[in-house]
């Protein structure tokens, strides 16, 4: 029951910090360079490609996070596991950033949740 609680309480808070920290990013680009994210009403490439290595570093803090609760006595990798499932399940569920993205960043984003998820497992536990 203890490594349920911790392990539910470890992926709101990883996911909430992942997500939070990728809103703050995306607004700040923004708001810094409307040009890079947009012309002609469309996502630029160059943006997608930046928003890509945003949101890995983004599941980088989010996993630290997880794993700082998790510890190494309450299932970390299970922990790492279940993030990647939640993280990646959402991003897969919304249909509107999957059409805005096209297939090959989804499946870029997908690669760097797992990477960056494993990164900062990694970082925390070693």
């Amino acid at each position: 029951m203890i490594t349920g609680s911790f392990l539910l309480l470890a992926l709101v808070l990883g996911y909430l910090v992942t997500v939070g920290l990728s809103m703050a990013a995306t607004f700040g680009i923004t708001a810094a360079s409307p040009d890079l994210v947009a012309r002609d009403h469309r996502i630029t490439q160059r943006y997608k490609f930046l928003q890509d290595g945003v949101w890995l570093v983004c599941t980088m803090v989010g996993a630290y996070v997880t794993a700082l609760i998790l510890g190494r006595e309450h299932s970390p990798w299970l922990g790492a596991a279940a993030l990647v499932i939640v993280l990646a399940g959402v991003l897969w569920r919304n249909a509107w950033e999957r059409r805005q993205r096209g297939i090959g960043h989804q499946i870029l984003i997908s690669l760097a949740t797992v990477v960056g998820v494993g990164a900062g497992f990694f970082f925390r536990l070693h």
